[in-house]
């Protein structure tokens, strides 16, 4: 019997269509909601034949010229670098971290006790396709430098996360690729959510909840994509954004302890997810990778990382969070998960 329960429901919508004269249409919506923490997503079909109303147009001459523009005075360009802010003495004695093309640095304005910010490319600009392993992985390292010195200072910053935000459709104020981490005493909303209810599913269960999900997602296969040595990919069942997929260190919850090999498969994994998003024709994303600092057995957590598309940049283009996001906290499902884990098997297996 399945421990996880994956629970949805339908509604039906009618109307006459004026994009079909005016035909009586009948939609369905459907209702998704987390086995875990309980927020709801939101998918109905007709969104597919529609997308591009949500995905927009991508000019690639105009994106091309916005990345030939902002090169010009970029920060993170390595002509600039100098100007970047710099750990103090005893901190990190070099001031910053290098690690192959990653530069990692503290972020001139915090959101948490420690905060930092990683280039991984030399490239001002990347296609998604381009997002490299190696890129990829010498980021993570780096950051994974400036967390050990942070743990030194600070044993107390258990609650730690990793961040990107690419283009400025998804928040991004420099267009450079980069990566942030935030590292705290207390955790932040979703962060303690998480955490609560990986604890509670332990405590009930004997066994984690992500251990749990991968199983169960494993003997499905219809959301089930791969795996890149310990980490697990999936699409979400009830996604926290578009087209997400995930990824799940079998065993890990603690960033720390990811070996290089543990951070060189995160990273094959998510250059897989990126080209994947790239092919389907996303240029702008987020990912948020949660971990937390000495987690136990008893906690019942592991490193999961969430990868998502966001609106696509253009001259002139709307927000995709709106009141389904931020006043429902439901997400827009624009694919059906299982779709979307059809389509990325694919890039596994290049």
């Amino acid at each position: 019997m399945s421990l996880i329960e994956f629970e949805q429901w339908e509604d039906a919508f009618e109307l006459l269509n004026p994009l079909n004269n005016f035909t009586f249409e009948r939609q369905r919506v459907r209702v998704f909601r987390d086995p875990l923490l309980g927020h709801t997503s939101v998918y109905n079909p007709a969104i597919e034949d529609g997308l591009k109303v949500f995905l927009g147009d991508v000019d690639e001459a105009w994106l091309k010229k916005l990345a030939e523009d902002t090169e010009q005075n970029c920060l993170f360009c390595s002509a600039r670098q100098h100007l970047l802010a710099r750990y103090p003495d005893g901190f990190i004695d070099a001031g910053d971290v290098r690690v192959g093309e990653a530069l990692a640095f503290p972020n001139l304005f915090a959101l948490a006790g420690s905060h930092s910010v990683a280039i991984i490319s030399r490239k001002h600009f990347l296609r998604l396709e381009e997002f490299d392993p190696a890129l990829i992985r010498d980021a993570f390292l780096a950051l994974q430098n400036v967390a050990r010195a942070s743990d030194r200072k600070n044993p107390d910053y258990r609650w730690l996360s990793v961040h990107s935000n690419y283009l400025p459709p998804a928040g991004a104020s420099q267009l450079h690729p980069h990566f942030q981490m935030l590292a705290s005493s207390q955790p932040y909303q979703h962060q303690a959510q998480l955490a609560a209810a990986c604890q509670q599913w332990q405590s009930r269960h004997g066994e984690p909840y992500h251990a749990c999900l991968v199983k169960e997602e494993q003997e499905k296969q219809s959301r089930y994509i791969a795996a890149t040595g310990p980490w697990h990919w999936l699409a979400a069942y009830a996604p926290l954004g578009s087209n997400e997929l995930m990824g799940i260190h079998e065993t890990q919850g603690d960033f720390l302890e990811l070996s290089y090999e543990d951070i060189s498969q995160l990273a094959a994994g998510l250059s897989h997810v990126l080209a994947y998003f790239g092919h389907l024709g996303y240029f702008s994303f987020n990912f948020s990778l949660y971990a937390l600092r000495h987690a136990e057995k008893e906690d019942g957590f592991s490193c999961v990382i969430r990868v998502m598309t966001r609106q696509n940049p253009a001259p002139n283009y709307r927000g995709d969070d709106f009141y389904l996001q931020k006043g429902l906290s439901s997400e827009l499902m624009l694919a059906h998960p299982e779709v979307l884990a059809t389509g990325a098997r694919g890039f596994f297996n290049n």
